[in-house]
């Protein structure tokens, strides 16, 4: 029984760090008329991982 203690807490603990951290997401969108009668549709997305500090930007442009 002790045996099994043992990697059963390792997995318990592998297992809630990854659920209990996640990445803090932020999202905008924007509408803009452009110069020629159209539209333009901005959506920028921000990733930041709090654990390792990295951070990542999406940013997409539309014209209509």
């Amino acid at each position: 029984m002790k045996r099994f203690v043992l990697p059963a807490l390792a997995t318990a603990l592998f297992v809630g760090v990854f659920t209990t951290t996640g990445c803090e997401t932020s999202h905008s969108e924007t509408d803009k008329p452009t110069l020629t009668g159209g539209e333009k549709h901005e959506e920028t997305t921000t990733y930041k991982n709090p654990v390792t500090g990295d951070t990542s930007v999406e940013h997409k442009q539309q014209s209509y």
